[in-house]
């Protein structure tokens, strides 16, 4: 399943409840909103270079290969600051569909409300 998203996509390759692997592009310039989630916790490997990762109050500028755990209710976000599209591999554990999802802050107008 691949949703367009508008800084990037993301592409299932299993949907599970307890797993599910996605792999999430973000375009050069562009960054996921700022949001989490309140049933999964997430695990992310970088696969490109150029991307800076948000996890809570920590912020890396990530290399190929980097290993982040993104807890349940913890906020975070994806910024590509590279030229090329830059990739993430997301396992996630729990309950994923994008109506887990709460938005803190989003650069592109979509709501901060969740769907629930």
């Amino acid at each position: 399943m691949i949703v367009d998203k508008p800084w990037g996509k993301v592409v299932t390759y299993a949907l599970n409840q307890p797993a599910s692997v996605r792999v999430i592009t973000v375009e050069p310039g562009q960054e996921t909103s700022v949001h989490y989630h309140r049933l999964r916790d997430e695990m992310w490997v970088v696969l490109d270079p150029g991307l800076t990762v948000m996890i809570g109050n920590r912020v890396v500028e990530a290399q190929p290969g980097d290993e982040f755990q993104v807890a349940a209710e913890t906020a975070h976000r994806i910024s590509n600051h590279g030229d090329r599209r830059g990739r993430v591999l997301e396992i996630a554990y729990g309950y994923t569909t994008e109506d887990d999802t709460q938005r803190l802050e989003d650069d592109y107008g979509r709501p901060l409300d969740p769907d629930w």
